[in-house]
């Protein structure tokens, strides 16, 4: 009976929290991207203004697997990384794939002249060897809005 009261107080709690969660939705997502900010990997040029210097980069993900997308290189004097989140899955099942989404922001001297720059990122098993990766590089165009 005492177990009964648990479990029931337990499930009374976790459905709470999930709802008071859906109706007041975290900071931890990323923030919204009109659809020409937001690059793939089927979209790897990427062009940043100085009037939107911010950018997303949405990439297919399955951390079940083991694997993670890293940041493997970029130029630290034009290009902040802002957040790095991982978005759950539409699908309720057990290791259903989702993305990782990366938010970066152009720092504002990489407009004072037109600058082309890499984003170097890196799919693998931190324990793994290279051999096993894919990786992705995103060339990115930083030009004033001007």
């Amino acid at each position: 009976m005492r177990l009964k009261t648990i479990i029931l107080s337990f499930a009374t709690l976790l459905l709470s929290s999930q709802s008071h969660a859906a109706q007041n939705p975290s900071d931890e997502t990323a923030p919204a991207q009109p659809a020409d900010h937001v690059y793939s990997e089927a979209k790897q040029s990427i062009t940043v203004t100085s009037d939107q210097p911010v950018f997303t980069i949405k990439l297919k993900s399955n951390p079940t697997t083991g694997y993670a997308w890293f940041l493997r290189d970029y130029n630290h004097d034009l290009i902040t990384p802002v957040k790095h989140s991982f978005t759950q899955p539409e699908q309720k099942l057990i290791g259903a794939p989702s993305y990782e989404v990366w938010v970066f922001k152009a720092k504002p001297t990489a407009f004072t002249v037109p600058h082309q720059t890499t984003i170097r990122m890196v799919y693998a098993r931190p324990w793994s060897s290279a051999d096993n990766s894919t990786q992705l590089v995103f060339s990115v165009s930083l030009k004033s809005s001007e």
